[in-house]
């Protein structure tokens, strides 16, 4: 973390602590509006600065209104055929896809902090119409929201395996743990969040589409094909309560942001 950044946090820390959530909406802002203004923001760049908006929110409701205006400009942009975040032009090379942010997960993301999964269905619906080859690559992000207005025909035709990614989880927990020490990303930990999130997505489609069996069978093959008990628990804990491992997550993220002497380069 630079110290800009550092004093930033620093400083919105202390706004939070005094009450001051009006000038605390200007930070989260103006951090926003950096990246926007960014040639290719890094996911990093937007991700405590959601956090941190999710968080006012609760506390402060002109900060959700701030971050629906920023939302719909997302959406007037994407639909307007700028699918990557940042000012730079982008190319459709596979280096620079995964590199940059794709407006509709960022999209998806603000949506999540404003508890508005009908605003992704209905934007999944238009993409549909207008972009089918960007549908298909984007639904798995799609499918939570989904999935939660109710549209389980639509969710059943976009979802795939849900046990897809067990073996690689279980391959790489020999060797990876949970939540690694220094700058280490937490590969597992996001390996197995979307791994309980596939589970989860099949589970609750296949309920709603009155296959009980065959979601109780997909739970099953989740938690018996665990190898590791400490995975085991967790995901078991996902499934109850979605949204565990990201908490744990980001508080893993925040500690190391905020861990004396730790630098982006170290």
């Amino acid at each position: 973390m630079d110290e800009q950044t550092r004093a930033s946090m620093q400083r919105m820390q202390t706004l939070e602590d005094e009450g001051r959530y009006d000038e605390l909406l200007a930070c989260l802002e103006g951090l926003y509006a950096q990246a926007e203004h960014a040639p290719a923001p890094a996911r990093a760049d937007y991700f405590m600065t959601m956090f941190q908006w999710k968080l006012l929110i609760e506390k402060y409701a002109p900060a959700a209104s701030a971050l629906a205006r920023a939302r719909d400009e997302q959406v007037r942009r994407l639909l307007g055929g700028e699918p990557y975040a940042g000012t730079a032009p982008w190319l459709e090379d596979h280096r620079q896809m995964f590199e940059r942010v794709e407006r509709f997960f960022l999209i998806v993301d603000m949506n999540e902090t404003l508890g508005d999964p009908r605003a992704t269905h209905a934007l999944f619906l238009q993409l549909e119409a207008q972009e089918p080859d960007l549908t298909r690559r984007h639904a798995w992000r799609a499918l939570p929201a989904i999935v939660e207005t109710g549209d389980f025909v639509l969710a059943e035709r976009y979802r795939g395996d849900p046990l897809k990614l067990l073996a690689e989880v279980n391959c790489n927990a020999r060797s990876l743990t949970l939540f690694p020490p220094g700058r280490q990303a937490p590969r597992l930990a996001a390996e197995l969040m979307s791994l309980t999130r596939e589970v989860r997505i099949a589970i609750a489609v296949l309920h709603g589409l009155d296959r009980p069996a065959e979601a109780y069978a997909v739970r099953d093959g989740l938690l018996r094909g665990l190898e590791s008990e400490e995975l085991r628990m967790l995901a078991e804990r996902e499934l109850g309560e979605p949204g565990t491992i990201s908490r744990r997550m980001a508080e893993h993220q925040m500690a190391l942001e905020q861990a004396p002497g730790m630098t982006a380069g170290a």
